[in-house]
């Protein structure tokens, strides 16, 4: 909700003058080209991320030792199918609870 705000306070410089200035005109524009071009920027960079540790996470995310469904000591995948529609494990919800690797990815997601 407050993106677009905190990217118009991080993407003008801070001047005495500023506080002088007169107000925008009813008809300009809120979101400036700096401001469009950051906002594309950044969502470019955040996707990328999130991505890469929806589909590449449990290969370098580790879990913690004792937990029974872990592979080769990293997390088990959050999600069931590849992109191909292949299942890629059987369901272990009930035995074992879910698996951490989304809430990781929202974590991140967050902080981002």
């Amino acid at each position: 909700m407050d993106s677009l705000a905190s990217l118009a306070l991080a993407t003008e410089a801070p001047t005495p003058a500023l506080l002088n200035r007169a107000p925008q005109g009813r008809n300009d524009y809120i979101i400036s080209r700096k401001m469009t071009k950051h906002i594309w920027i950044m969502s470019v960079y955040m996707s990328f991320i999130v991505f890469f540790l929806v589909f590449q996470g449990e290969n370098f995310i580790p879990e913690e030792e004792g937990y029974e469904p872990q592979v080769d000591g990293y997390i088990q995948a959050g999600r069931k199918f590849t992109l191909d529609g292949e299942p890629l494990w059987e369901p272990f919800e009930a035995k074992y609870g879910v698996s951490r690797h989304y809430t990781i990815v929202f974590t991140v997601f967050v902080f981002l």
